[in-house]
């Protein structure tokens, strides 16, 4: 759950982040190649979000040494520093 990247909004940092993750999987050749071996458009953009969803997960792991989550935001924490990751839409 806490990389269920669906159920919140992601801060800037997060969308930054996101962004790279794009701009290197439109470069991936082998990505494209899979990709484009798919027949269906669904299958298509759910292997794109698996694919960004994980690769946003490990950068995060590297990152930050923990998590904690505070009045429905996700923060990463390395020492002292708190980065907001996501507001959580929590019901």
């Amino acid at each position: 759950m806490l990389f269920d990247f669906s159920i919140g909004e992601p801060s800037a940092l997060v969308k930054k982040m996101i962004a790279q993750i794009d701009t290197d999987l439109q470069k991936n050749t082998a990505f494209i190649k899979y990709r484009d071996s798919l027949q269906d458009e669904d299958d298509k953009v759910e292997l794109y979000i698996e694919e960004r969803d994980m690769i946003l997960s490990e950068n995060l792991l590297k990152q930050y040494d923990s998590f904690s989550v505070d009045n429905k935001k996700l923060y990463g924490v390395k020492g002292p520093k708190r980065d907001l990751l996501y507001e959580i839409d929590l019901i």
